[in-house]
C-alpha cells in the first residue's frame, strides 16, 4: 500500500522495535521522526496494537535498530517483500510480526539498497481515440457515441453485424462476436451471437 499521498518525497527512517516479553517479536515501522521518539509514542500509545502490548506486558518495546533511507514507504515494501508475511501484512495497520533475527537482517538489508521507487509508467487514457485504435484492422466501428470502457455501446463490423458490447471486451477480442466465437461458455455472450439487424 502506498501511503505517500504526494510526489515530495522525505527521507526518514524504517526501524525495528523488540519486545522483552518475547525474542522473536518485533514491530517494523517508519518514521520522519527520529525512531527514539517512534518508540517512545508506541510505548505510550495504548490505543494502538504495539502500545497494548507494552501496557498489557507491563514492558516496553526496545529500539533493536534502524536504518536512514530515501523513501521510507519503499524501504517497508521492499522489507515486507522480503518475508513471507508480504501477502497479508497490515491488515489493520498492524505491522508486528513473530520472526528470527537472521529474517530481520535480511528484509532490512533488502531494505538499505532499495532507494527509491521506480518512477510509475504513465497511464494510459482509454477514451474515445485509444478504442477507435484497437478497433483498427478489425472491421469494427463504433455507431454511438463511447461513454466509458464499461458502458455497452453499438458497434457495427464490415459485414453488416451489429451489436452492443462493452468497449472494454471488445477490445480485448478485437473481433465481431456475430462472426467470431469468443468462447464464453453461458450466457448471451455464448456462441456466435445473430446480428441485432
Amino acid at each position: 500500500m502506498d501511503k505517500r499521498v504526494d510526489s515530495a518525497m522525505r527521507s526518514g527512517y524504517l526501524y525495528v522495535l523488540a519486545h522483552p516479553s518475547d525474542p522473536d517479536l518485533y514491530k517494523i515501522g517508519v518514521t520522519i521522526l527520529h525512531p527514539e521518539e517512534r518508540l517512545a509514542q508506541h510505548n505510550s500509545n495504548h490505543q494502538e496494537y504495539a502500545g497494548k502490548i507494552a501496557k498489557e506486558t507491563s514492558q516496553k518495546w526496545e529500539l533493536k535498530t534502524f536504518i536512514e533511507v530515501p523513501d521510507p514507504y519503499w524501504a517497508e515494501r521492499v522489507f515486507w517483500g522480503v518475508t513471507h508475511f508480504s501477502e497479508f501484512r497490515g491488515v489493520g495497520g498492524i505491522e508486528v510480526q513473530r520472526m528470527k533475527w537472521e529474517l530481520v537482517l535480511r528484509a532490512l538489508e533488502a531494505a538499505a539498497k532499495a532507494g527509491v521507487r521506480p518512477p510509475e509508467s504513465p497511464r494510459k487514457v482509454k477514451n474515445s481515440d485509444w478504442m477507435r485504435s484497437q478497433l483498427e484492422g478489425t472491421g469494427i466501428i463504433m455507431t454511438r457515441p463511447y461513454r466509458g470502457l464499461l458502458t455497452h455501446i453499438e458497434f457495427q463490423c464490415d459485414k453488416g453485424h451489429v451489436f452492443t458490447e462493452s468497449p472494454g471486451l471488445l477490445a480485448h477480442h478485437k473481433s465481431c462476436p456475430c462472426c467470431v466465437d469468443w468462447g464464453v461458455p453461458w450466457g448471451y455472450r455464448a456462441g456466435v451471437r445473430a446480428s441485432l439487424r
